[in-house]
């Protein structure tokens, strides 16, 4: 696992993993903003450590939640981790992605990684963009609808035939229905203005 995989938290990461029942240890690499910024291969330390030379002939097992969480790049780190992985005997397998790279595999195999890694990443990344433009929307509609309320709010108390709705709603630039679910009922605020108008008189 690893920080730093735009669309898998490494809480989604844990949880992809334990979904398929994987046991066995955990390497977790945490990156600081610099290193994801200058995707630092130097900060993955805890992969180096699972990817170690070893001398042990017995197969391995290699599982991630997504292909992305293993590499930094799908060109020369995605390779270099792949063939250190065939070095140990251990095959990847990739949880998101279906993919199940063994030792030893030919260019086809390792070219269908790589297409997964890219692929991966503009889903992803498309995906950031479309939550991150949705709540940026809400966040001006909220903003406007606030605004609008404030015009509102003083009026609504008004006279119905001093200040009609339609013309309130006009003012406001927002609908009559929400108007109402906003501020409740006219004849509610007319008459705690005109409780208010008596106690100042």
């Amino acid at each position: 696992m690893r920080e730093g995989v735009v669309g898998w938290p490494v809480e989604r990461q844990i949880e992809a993993l334990a979904e398929a029942g994987i046991t066995g240890p955990l390497y977790h690499d945490t990156m600081s903003r610099a290193d994801k910024r200058g995707r630092r291969t130097s900060a993955l330390i805890e992969r180096e450590a699972m990817l170690r030379p070893t001398s042990r002939q017995a197969p391995e097992i290699i599982v991630v939640a997504t292909i992305r969480a293993l590499a930094l790049n799908s060109g020369p780190d995605l390779l270099g981790t792949l063939k250190a992985a065939g070095e140990r005997h251990a095959t990847v397998r990739a949880l998101a992605e279906g993919l199940e790279i063994p030792p030893g595999v030919g260019i086809d195999v390792i070219t269908t990684a790589a297409l997964a890694w890219d692929k991966g990443r503009r889903g992803d990344q498309t995906v950031d963009a479309r939550t991150k433009g949705a709540a940026a929307a809400a966040a001006r509609a909220a903003e406007r609808r606030a605004k609008a309320i404030a015009i509102a709010r003083p009026l609504w108390g008004l006279p119905s035939e001093e200040m009609p709705s339609a013309e309130i709603e006009r003012r406001a630039g927002i609908s009559i229905t929400t108007l109402y679910r906003e501020l409740g009922r006219r004849t509610a605020a007319q008459r705690r203005a005109e409780r208010k108008e008596r106690n100042h008189v």
